[in-house]
């Protein structure tokens, strides 16, 4: 059965540990942690967020980094390696609070393909940078993921097909289905595209008029995405991800993490149990 639970993103722009006491307070136990400035990166306040965890039971999946903004120029342009290097470092930083975390996974969103900070280098030397951030990532225990974000270079399938084609095991995603449809993708084939590769899903439901909504308030088709998806996606964990328009309390979150769980257990009663 998939883990799931939400993005404390969902509650931006409230400060991160406030977020959080306000969804545990709820009875919301998995988490994605998006952090949202270095000082929350410090040992006292990560301190602190492990002890408030702690005491309710509650576990971390994956770190998404504020400074998502700014990969494309500072991992992926032309510019001196320098630069590179520089990045590295910080991302070191991120690593290092997962960890500490307890928190498998970290996202990144990659380079973008539009603006003045657009990837300006070969997808090869693109591919072998991801590696070289991927590997330093499991240096400190954790796995990068690329997430699949409009306007990006992961917003096709082709990419992701070929950083899966280049790097096997290593080339591994955190899935958004509002992403996939913002890039003009259906949700389930694009899963399905890179099925066997997913770890964490970014989920939330649409309708004609609006494509970030709770679990449960549109007709996003959750058991078709979720028999996209194959092998190790099995244990991928679900993290409701919308913004805070999309809900003015706490319990209605709630409310849609039982409605998805009650979808996702059909899907994979359905197609797991089968002999």
């Amino acid at each position: 059965m998939a883990t799931i639970g939400i993005s404390s993103s969902c509650f931006y722009p409230i400060n991160t540990e406030i977020a959080l006491k306000t969804a545990l307070e709820a009875g919301i136990t998995h988490f994605e942690i998006h952090f949202s400035t270095f000082s929350e990166l410090s040992d006292g306040y990560i301190k602190e967020i492990r002890k408030m965890l702690r005491h309710y039971g509650a576990q971390v999946h994956s770190l998404n980094p504020f400074y998502s903004l700014l990969e494309s120029p500072m991992f992926f342009s032309d510019y001196s390696e320098r630069r590179f290097a520089d990045a590295l470092e910080l991302y070191k930083q991120f690593f290092h609070t997962a960890a500490r975390l307890d928190a498998q996974y970290v996202i990144l969103h990659g380079g973008q393909t539009t603006g003045k900070n657009r990837v300006m280098i070969s997808q090869d030397e693109y591919i072998e940078r991801y590696n070289t951030i991927f590997e330093t990532a499991r240096k400190h225990g954790v796995t990068l993921l690329h997430e699949n974000v409009y306007m990006h270079v992961a917003q096709t399938t082709e990419f992701c097909r070929r950083l899966i084609e280049y790097l096997g095991d290593k080339a591994l995603f955190a899935f958004d289905n509002k992403q996939a449809r913002r890039a003009g993708s259906d949700s389930a084939a694009f899963a399905e595209a890179i099925s066997g590769h997913i770890r964490v899903v970014h989920i939330s439901d649409c309708d004609r008029e609006h494509d970030c909504l709770l679990p449960g308030k549109g007709n996003e088709d959750f058991p078709a995405i979720r028999h996209a998806m194959s092998g190790d996606d099995k244990d991928a964990f679900w993290a409701i991800e919308v913004y805070n328009n999309a809900f003015t309390d706490p319990e209605q979150i709630v409310m849609s993490l039982k409605y998805l769980s009650m979808k996702l257990g059909e899907a994979e009663q359905s197609k797991f149990t089968k002999s």
